[in-house]
């Protein structure tokens, strides 16, 4: 199957056209996702805007990758 169509079956919740291992993976991504919604840590909001400032500075001057 090319990407289009993993990409297709992804979106579609048609994981049994993916091989073993890619719907392996989906599901460990799928976990990941749920436990990071999960999270009421605060690390992430206290994290976003430095890495945001990060990329930003290191980026191409011309334009930001994300507005402030």
């Amino acid at each position: 199957m090319d990407s289009a169509g993993k990409k297709e079956a992804i979106k579609k919740g048609r994981p049994s056209k993916l091989s073993r291992t890619e719907t392996s993976r989906v599901r460990k991504v799928k976990q990941l996702f749920e436990e990071w919604l999960q999270d009421a840590s605060g690390y992430d909001e206290e994290t976003w805007p430095k890495l945001k400032r990060a990329l930003n500075d290191n980026h191409s001057k011309s334009h930001k990758l994300f507005d402030e």
